[in-house]
């Protein structure tokens, strides 16, 4: 198997809202032709090789995330059908750390059910992601009791100024906290921004102002940076 362009994993860091410290990292592709890696997995489907890409990029940011900081979680993209290949489980076992994985959100109801066997089994933890969005809604997130729900960036933006909006956050935190399930919120852009998502009661967020998806050898430059600019603490990964 191979790409149809070079991939390389990107990290961003997760941070923990109340300690402003660094606690994990997601994992993202990243194509040298500059095309998203949505479009290039929407090619892989019509392909049917979807979940063979899949693997590859997830395979990619295992062999990477061995140069990050000792401590700290990395969380992976997946999806439900992704997770039926035996190969994956070989690949996840070779993680040197907390692991995590990403369901997206317009995985089958189905899927999850298998999904949240095998994280199970192999050992990591569940996250739903853009969850507010699709099929990632309150019954998904009591169905499966995942550890971490991401709250999808654009139902955040919408809750800062939109009451509907933040009536559909309150409902998936109150679906988050029903089940004992830590709540991250993505797409956090500026200070406004982050003191929201402290309000919230939110455990942990991510977003550009919280750092970038950077390549694993500069991330050690990107955390200092963060730290500089808006005192997230790194020292102990």
């Amino acid at each position: 198997m191979s790409f149809t362009a070079n991939a390389q994993a990107h990290f961003q860091p997760i941070i923990d809202v109340r300690r402003m410290h660094v606690v994990g990292f997601e994992a993202l592709a990243r194509f040298d032709d500059g095309v998203s890696p949505l479009e290039h997995l929407r090619v892989a489907e019509e392909k049917g090789r979807r979940e063979h890409l899949e693997l590859q990029l997830i395979e990619a940011a295992v062999d990477a995330a061995a140069s990050l900081p000792a401590e700290g979680f990395v969380t992976l993209n997946a999806s439900g059908r992704t997770m039926s290949f035996p190969e994956l489980a070989d690949v996840l076992r070779r993680v040197d750390r907390s692991w995590g994985l990403e369901l997206f959100e317009g995985a089958e109801p189905g899927e999850c059910l298998a999904v949240r066997d095998q994280v199970d089994q192999l050992g990591g933890f569940l996250l739903i992601d853009d969850a507010g969005a699709g099929f990632a809604d309150e019954k998904r997130i009591r169905d499966l009791r995942p550890d971490i729900v991401k709250i999808d960036r654009a139902l955040f933006w919408r809750s800062l100024t939109e009451a509907d909006g933040r009536h559909q956050l309150d409902r998936i935190l109150e679906a988050a906290r029903d089940v004992e399930a830590r709540t991250l919120v993505e797409g956090v852009e500026d200070a406004t921004q982050l003191d929201a998502v402290r309000e919230l009661g939110a455990d942990l967020a991510q977003g550009y102002h919280l750092g970038r998806p950077t390549a694993v050898d500069r991330v050690a430059e990107m955390l200092a940076d963060l730290q500089r600019r808006v005192g997230v603490d790194a020292s102990g990964l």
